[in-house]
């Protein structure tokens, strides 16, 4: 079911931003002769500073490295929403559940079954956690104890995997830019080695340095604090 709405998500996401980042494109591409009759409009058009004409600045290779840190990014937005809906209290200890519970509890005659049923009628991690005690009804407390404290820790386990993404994108995403970075200053100083008159060559390399970096950065840091977010409430 997680994995199913990941995806859906990332559709929804991606479906989006295209749209979005086409519609300025079209635009663009319907007053091409406008813009090429008028110096003035050229030059402001040299000065637009939008995200998307800083990733088609960045040449083909930079396009390369822009398009993995955009499913980075695509990637790491679904995880979050998905994260974000899993680890709601509602969802880890249903006010429900516990009602129900405290009513069985509160009862005369309070049985085993009645117990079982109320939990395998319930999907959530607490009253798995509580029928792997009722497993054990009957046992000395200890062993009881035991067991549920091995199945709060499996359930604990299957929340923070489902977070191990964020942190893996959070490490990636830098190195991305990283990489970008060294390409871009290869670029760079083979031009420079060229000779002089080739500025504009040399400050494309440079150009995509700084852009992947600042791109893999951009992803990393907000990633990063999502996974520290999400980890802390699994915790709590």
């Amino acid at each position: 079911e997680s994995i199913g709405l990941r995806w859906l998500v990332l559709v929804v996401v991606v479906l989006s931003l295209v749209t979005v980042s086409a519609a300025p494109v079209l635009a663009q591409g319907g007053q091409a002769d406008v813009v090429a009759d008028g110096p003035d409009r050229s030059a402001d058009a040299e000065e637009d500073g939008s995200l998307l004409t800083l990733i088609v600045g960045t040449g083909p290779t930079g396009w390369l490295f822009m398009g993995i840190l955009l499913v980075f990014s695509f990637y790491s937005v679904t995880v979050a929403i998905e994260r974000s809906v899993a680890t709601r209290r509602i969802r880890v200890l249903p006010d429900g559940f516990l009602g129900e519970i405290r009513s069985l509890s509160s009862s005369p005659q309070p049985s085993v079954t009645a117990f079982r049923d109320l939990c395998s009628n319930w999907d959530a991690p607490v009253a798995r956690v509580v029928e792997a005690g009722l497993e054990r009804c009957g046992r000395p407390m200890t062993e009881i104890e035991k067991s549920m404290e091995d199945k709060a820790a499996r359930e604990i386990a299957t929340l923070r995997s489902g977070i191990r993404p964020l942190r893996t994108v959070s490490s990636v995403a830098p190195l991305i830019g990283l990489l970008g970075t060294v390409v871009g200053m290869i670029v760079a100083f083979r031009t420079a080695s060229q000779g002089l008159g080739r500025g504009e060559r040399m400050a494309e390399g440079i150009y995509l340095a700084l852009t992947t970096t600042a791109a893999g950065l951009t992803i990393a840091i907000p990633t990063l604090l999502l996974a520290a977010i999400f980890t802390s409430r699994v915790e709590r």
